[in-house]
């Protein structure tokens, strides 16, 4: 590949895009208002900040899984560590050493896997790095986004950039321009076992290599590598010693992923929030159990910003100020321990970007390369089943929230059918004009209740013995990962279900009598309201009122949400939109 200087911009000062909303003032303030982005400044198409400077993110630096999504999303731009470059060009040094010494050293002059002990004759060094991307090309399925393809460069660049895996800078600088310049593998979505991406990341390097398929940079079209190579200004990279193994001995891809599902399922978690104040309004709740004296008697982190969340959501509104009687004294415990169920999935949140921290700024490489030693030391660190096992519990947490939504779901339609006669409802029905919601929602919210628990289930213990024998354990963390993210797909449908029918409640009582929400509440109702008159399809209502609610936690301007995508058929590019919204 042509050597090129990495693309210089300015450092500017961080601006969150999205603030914490564990940073929430404990004065129990809207955390939204200060989301509020001008119409004029609003991206028509993720919601992101027009005009607003980009952020840097250095790679070599500490990176962040927020650092990941930003730079995926493209609201952050990646540059070089300077210090990287003389990094690995030093422990390039030891690499060189061993191959003259001849000594032994898996990856460099002798096999992978189950030919770790057969010889690598010094003459075919180099075509050994293309037999190894090759013949480990084996991915197969959909290919990911190219969101997903970006972390996964910027997941591995970080780790290469400790210098441990002993690297040429030509590779390091080659996967960079990658990045930099919009050149996206096309990754195809099955084949990793979660003890290295090898079959995902040999996707990445038969682009490098002038082979294999990638997005043609600013296109919606999948070209040959190549080609894609050629349209950036970039050659096919001749590979040096052990820079195959470099590459696809990674993790990196199930990294990238997970970092990006658990900043979805962050922003899930504070739609579930949300969603459950506007039910608190709808049922006319007990706000006993959202006291913050109350929730700090038992002080969980997570459990403390549930309810904050909660309160900030119903600040303002008659309920809150006291100005409308509860309905009961002690209601279900679907209502009463939203903040301690939504507060586990919280800290399991919290705990897996810890982890994913770690992941992201650690020498993972097998063999890990000592430059102090000089010496290449065979270990295990490719195993990754804190993630696997983090994700199963994800899972689980996921499905506890799911559960809470599915009994309010049927404390509305109980609350729907008992303030309307069969007769009140026939007549609604056949002389509404607009959108009629279905109680039968109810069964709709237990099938995908039913979802959620299954996939509950941990994949970590699953798995199969590969490698001829010797590959006898795998975490299994990369389908961990993936079967979340398709949970989170459910997660929303039920929460969408769950609002839409709080909306219908609320309406149902503001025809007897009128009484103010909280700011946060009114806005999403005010959203929902609007949608209902967009469409008579229930199916394409519960997708504007997902959207909706993602618009809610961005603060765009709901009059312009943009239709959703239809699910099938799709095109890379709205696939490419769908993603950039889940991650706002």
């Amino acid at each position: 590949m042509t050597a090129v200087v990495p693309l210089q911009r300015p450092i500017v000062p961080e601006v969150p895009l999205v603030p914490d909303p564990t940073d929430a003032d404990p004065t129990d303030a809207d955390p939204t208002d200060a989301d509020q982005v001008p119409a004029s400044l609003a991206c028509p198409t993720t919601g992101g900040r027009m005009g607003h400077p980009k952020r840097v993110v250095t790679i070599g630096d500490r990176l962040t899984p927020q650092d990941v999504a930003d730079v995926a999303i493209g609201h952050a731009t990646p540059e070089i560590d300077a210090t990287i470059v003389a990094r690995l060009a030093r422990a390039r040094r030891v690499v060189d050493a061993a191959l003259a010494s001849g000594l032994p050293t898996y990856g460099l002059n002798r096999g992978l896997g189950p030919l770790r002990d057969t010889e690598i004759p010094i003459e075919l060094i180099a075509d050994f790095q293309r037999y190894v991307i090759v013949s480990h090309a084996a991915a197969i399925g959909e290919p990911l986004t190219r969101i997903e393809g970006r972390a996964a460069l910027l997941a591995r660049l970080n780790t290469l950039a400790a210098g441990a895996s002993g690297t040429s800078v030509g590779l390091f600088l080659g996967l960079f321009e990658l990045l930099a310049r919009d050149v996206i593998p096309v990754i195809p979505d099955q084949g990793s076992v979660g003890a290295g991406d090898l079959s995902q990341l040999a996707a990445i390097g038969e682009v490098l290599i002038g082979a294999g398929r990638a997005w043609l940079p600013g296109k919606d079209q999948v070209v040959p590598g190549a080609v894609a190579l050629a349209a950036a200004g970039l050659e096919p990279l001749q590979l040096a010693a052990k820079d195959s193994l470099a590459l696809v001995g990674s993790n990196a891809l199930s990294i990238a992923t997970a970092a990006l599902t658990q900043r979805r399922a962050t922003l899930v978690a504070e739609r579930a929030d949300l969603v459950a104040a506007l039910t608190v309004e709808a049922l006319g709740a007990n706000l006993s159990p959202f006291d913050a004296a109350a929730l700090a008697a038992r002080p969980h982190p997570g459990q403390q910003t549930s309810g904050r969340r909660i309160r900030a959501a119903l600040n303002g509104g008659d309920l809150a100020a006291g100005m409308r009687p509860c309905a009961s004294i002690q209601d279900a415990v679907s209502l009463r321990t939203v903040p301690q169920v939504h507060g586990a999935l919280l800290d399991e949140l919290s705990e897996l970007d810890r982890i994913l921290t770690v992941e992201l700024n650690c020498a993972p490489d097998n063999p890990y390369l000592d430059v102090e030693r000089g010496e290449f030391i065979p270990n295990g660190n490719f195993s990754i089943t804190n993630i696997a096992v983090r994700f199963d519990a994800l899972r689980i947490a996921l499905a506890h929230l799911a559960k809470l939504a599915e009994r309010r779901v049927a404390l509305l339609v109980s609350q729907l059918r008992q303030g309307l006669s069969l007769a009140d409802q026939v007549a609604a029905a056949t002389t509404a004009s607009g959108y009629v919601t279905p109680v039968i929602l109810a069964q709709t919210a237990s099938a995908l209740v039913a979802q959620a628990k299954h996939a509950a289930a941990p994949i970590s213990l699953t798995g199969t013995t590969v490698g001829d024998g010797v590959e006898d354990h795998s975490s299994m963390a990369y389908p961990a990962v993936r079967v979340t993210d398709t949970v989170l797909d459910v997660i929303e449908r039920l929460l969408a279900v769950e609002a839409l029918l709080a909306v219908t409640v609320l309406s149902h009582h503001q025809g007897k009598s009128t009484s103010v929400l909280g700011a946060p509440v009114e806005r999403l109702r005010a959203a929902i309201i609007d949608v209902t008159g967009r469409t008579k399809s229930t199916a394409e209502v519960i997708e504007w009122v997902i959207e909706a609610l993602r618009r809610e936690r961005r603060g765009d301007d709901l009059a312009e949400m943009r239709a959703p995508v239809l699910r099938v058929p799709i095109a890379n590019h709205d696939q490419e939109v769908a993603r950039h919204d889940q991650l706002h």
